[in-house]
C-alpha cells in the first residue's frame, strides 16, 4: 500500500496534516493528468485509474483526487467538468472571501466604518453564519476577529515566510522595524507592544455584536461600533478573516459536487489540512484509506498515528505548520482569542472527524487555543458523535502523551495515550 501523495510524498510530509493511503496515484501536475494504477474489485487492474487536478488559493494550494475508470472517454469528460466547476468555484470563493483581495465582501467589510452596513454575497453570508455559529459553539475560543492579532504577529500574508519580513511601504502603526543593510523592513522578529496585544484581543471580543441579513434579493452584514484607538492615536474597528473556515466550507462544496457528478472514490483536500474523503478502490483496506497524523515533534517527518476511514470529512490545527521563535519563545499562527496571542496551551496537534469540514476547521483551532483540562470538557460535552485525537506537547518541547474519544480505532506509533473513555466520553 504507497502513499497516495506518490512522487513527492517526502516532500510534501514536513508540511502535509495528513497522508492518506491507498492505491499509488500517479501525474501530480497542475493539471488533470493520468494515472495507470488503481484499486483491485470490480474491473481489472488496468480499467481504474486516479486523476489529480491542483488549485492555487488562499496562498495555499488545493487537491482534487478521482478515481475510476478513465478508459472511458465519457468519464474523462466528466471529470474534466467536475475540475471546471471546482475552479470556478475556487475563484469565486476568493474573490468573495480573501484578505488579500481588495475588493472582496471581507476586505470591503474591514475597510469600513464602525457601525458601517455593507452589502455582501450570498456565499460571504453562508460563511459568516457557519463562524457566528462557530463561534457560539466553542465560546468564543474560534473568532474570525483576531484579524488583527494574527497581523500584529506577523502571520498574515504580508509577510515573507522564511524571512518574517514585511515591506516597509505596508508598515503600520503597532508594526516593529529592522535595518538590513541599508533596507529597512517591517519584522516580526521582536515581541509586538503589549498595549496593541491588549486592544486588538479587546476589540475581537465584540466579534458577537455583529449583524447579518438578507432583504429579498441581498444580503448585508452591520459591523459593530465599538473601536479602539492605538499609541499613535489611529482607530481600529473590527476585522475579519474568515480563510479558515472558508476553506472547510469549499471542501463540503466540493464534496457535494464530485457526488453529483457521480464519483465515488477519491477526495479534496485543501490546505493539506481540511479533507473531504469519499471511498477508496483498495479492497484489501475494505474501501477505507488510512490516515496518518502528523507528528508535531519531527515537522510532520513522521507520524504519531493512524486511523482507517472513508465518506467523512476532517481537519487537523498544529503549532508546527507556521511557526517561529523569538528568544526562547516560539510562536505559531495559531491566535488565542483570551489572549490576544499566539497559543501557549501545549495543544501540538488536535484532529476532528465528522460533521462537515467548516466545523471541523473551526473547532480544531478553538480546541488548541482552549487547552487540556477545557477542550477536554468542551469535546465531551459538545463533540460525542465526532472523532477526536490531541496530541501534547512537553515542557522540553517532545510530544508523547495522546489524548482521544476514539482509542479503539487508532493505530499509535510514537507517544501513548493518556486517556480512557467511558461512555464515549473522555477521562484524564
Amino acid at each position: 500500500m504507497k502513499k497516495i501523495f506518490a512522487v513527492t510524498c517526502i516532500a510534501l510530509s514536513a508540511i502535509t496534516a495528513f497522508s492518506l493511503c491507498s492505491c499509488a496515484v500517479e501525474g501530480l501536475n497542475s493539471q488533470i493528468s493520468g494515472g495507470n494504477s488503481g484499486g483491485s474489485g470490480g474491473g481489472t487492474q488496468t480499467e481504474y485509474s486516479s486523476l489529480r487536478a491542483t488549485y492555487s488559493k488562499f496562498n495555499t494550494t488545493a487537491s482534487l483526487v478521482v478515481t475510476d475508470n478513465f478508459n472511458l472517454q465519457e468519464n474523462n469528460d466528466k471529470l474534466r467538468s467536475l475540475s471546471d466547476e471546482v475552479k470556478a468555484y475556487l475563484n469565486q470563493l476568493e474573490n468573495s472571501l480573501s484578505t488579500s483581495v481588495s475588493t472582496s465582501c471581507i476586505s470591503r467589510f474591514n475597510a469600513a466604518e464602525a457601525g458601517e452596513t455593507i452589502e455582501i454575497d450570498s456565499l460571504t453570508y453562508e460563511v459568516l453564519s457557519l463562524a457566528i455559529d462557530c463561534y457560539e459553539l466553542t465560546g468564543g475560543y474560534y473568532n474570525p476577529a483576531v484579524y488583527y492579532s494574527v497581523d500584529l504577529y506577523g502571520f498574515t500574508p504580508r509577510f515573507n515566510e522564511y524571512t518574517g519580513y514585511a515591506d516597509i511601504s505596508t508598515r503600520m502603526p503597532y508594526d516593529r522595524v529592522v535595518n538590513v543593510g541599508n533596507t529597512k523592513y517591517v519584522t516580526r522578529g521582536t515581541e509586538p507592544d503589549e498595549y496593541y496585544v491588549a486592544i486588538f484581543r479587546d476589540l475581537a471580543s465584540h466579534f458577537g455584536e455583529i449583524q447579518i441579513g438578507q432583504n429579498e434579493d441581498s444580503y448585508y452584514v452591520i459591523k459593530p461600533q465599538y473601536t479602539v484607538q492605538g499609541l499613535e492615536g489611529e482607530e481600529y474597528s473590527l476585522a475579519l478573516d474568515l480563510g479558515g473556515i472558508g476553506k472547510g466550507y469549499a471542501v463540503d462544496k466540493v464534496n457535494a459536487m464530485m457526488s453529483e457528478y457521480g464519483f465515488e472514490y477519491g477526495y479534496f483536500e485543501f490546505g493539506r489540512s481540511s479533507y473531504a474523503i469519499k471511498g477508496s478502490r483498495d479492497q484489501s483496506t475494505n474501501g477505507q484509506w488510512n490516515m496518518s497524523i502528523s507528528d508535531p515533534y519531527t515537522m510532520g517527518y513522521s507520524s504519531f498515528a493512524s486511523i482507517m476511514l472513508s465518506s467523512v470529512c476532517l481537519s487537523t490545527s498544529g503549532d508546527y505548520e507556521k511557526a517561529y521563535s523569538v528568544g526562547d519563545t516560539t510562536y505559531c499562527h495559531i491566535i488565542n482569542p483570551m489572549t490576544g496571542m499566539p497559543i501557549q496551551t501545549r495543544v501540538a496537534s488536535c484532529t476532528v472527524i465528522g460533521r462537515t469540514a467548516a466545523q471541523d476547521d473551526a473547532i480544531t483551532t478553538a480546541i488548541s487555543a482552549m487547552g487540556k483540562e477545557r477542550a477536554v470538557e468542551f469535546i465531551n460535552d459538545n463533540l460525542t458523535d465526532m472523532k477526536v485525537v490531541i496530541m501534547m506537547r512537553n515542557a522540553d518541547g517532545t510530544c508523547t502523551d495522546i489524548i482521544t474519544n476514539c482509542a479503539g480505532e487508532l493505530t499509535v506509533l510514537s507517544g501513548a495515550i493518556i486517556n480512557t473513555v467511558e461512555d464515549g466520553k473522555i477521562v484524564l
